[in-house]
């Protein structure tokens, strides 16, 4: 579902900065999705049920912090080649793989996700979670269907759409987020399919992770006011604002999260 062609899109480099990251380590931890770690979980079982390869070399799509690839690294026993561009994230990736033992097998590769340098046909597996809202989606799918080898499984999750988005919804988004468009189910199964998958799974997430929301903490306040000290009270504004808006959204039906598997012919 393309956005307005006369939005102006934040910056992604804007969003995930250190003030980011230290507000967002609160409530979403080191895997920095909406559903915490449990998502990470839930995408991890659904797609060992589909046979996702053991031992493999698997690529990330917008790895961040680490979180998902070291458990995926840990549960698959696979080799990790974790892209990614913002070098903060990488270094902090790589800090932790080699804290916990598997630093041999998580790659940090500083590229975009547009443009892997990563020969055809050379991986195993592919995975990414609430990440490529930000990209282009279909380039995205394209440069992971060129570098999986043949019956390679992709799985996902991202942010979607669920209804249509009014203009002034999609300049919030733009404005807050930096989406370029969002997909619906049906528009990601599409490009999945233009690219040589067969798709495994599509499920609309959104109704499992509200349920999982956690309420606000006793603490909240305090935390609030530490971080108001350390990065100034025009930063806690402007953190609370992405998540103001996406709830909004999601509240009205119209975004959600998706989760997608798929097997590459």
């Amino acid at each position: 579902m393309d956005s307005p062609a006369d939005l102006s899109l934040r910056p992604v480099a804007d969003i995930y900065d250190e003030p980011w990251v230290a507000w967002t380590l609160r409530t979403a931890g080191g895997h920095l999705h909406p559903g915490r770690e449990i998502a990470t979980v839930n995408l991890v079982e659904k797609a060992a049920h589909f046979g996702f390869p053991r031992g493999g070399l698997v690529l990330e799509v917008a790895s961040a912090l680490g979180g998902p690839a070291r458990v995926v690294a840990r549960h698959f026993s696979a080799t990790m080649i974790c892209v990614d561009m913002n070098p903060m994230m990488q270094r902090a990736l790589r800090a932790a793989a080699w804290q916990e033992g598997i630093g041999l097998r998580c790659h940090g590769v500083l590229a975009r996700t547009e443009h892997l340098p990563i020969r055809d046909e050379s991986l195993d597996g592919a995975w990414s979670q609430d990440a490529m809202c930000h990209m282009d989606k279909p380039a995205v799918v394209a440069e992971v269907a060129r570098v999986l080898k043949p019956e390679g499984i992709f799985a996902f999750t991202d942010w979607i759409a669920r209804a249509a988005l009014s203009h002034e919804d999609w300049a919030a988004v733009a404005r807050e987020w930096g989406f370029p468009s969002l997909f619906t189910l049906a528009e990601y199964t599409g490009v999945l399919a233009a690219n040589g998958f067969d798709l495994l799974l599509a499920e609309d997430r959104s109704f499992v992770l509200a349920g999982h929301r956690a309420p606000a903490p006793e603490d909240q306040q305090a935390f609030e006011q530490a971080f108001a000290d350390r990065w100034g009270e025009a930063e806690l504004v402007r953190q609370k604002a992405p998540g103001e808006v996406w709830q909004a959204l999601a509240v009205e039906g119209k975004t959600g999260v998706g989760m997608l598997i798929a097997r590459k012919r």
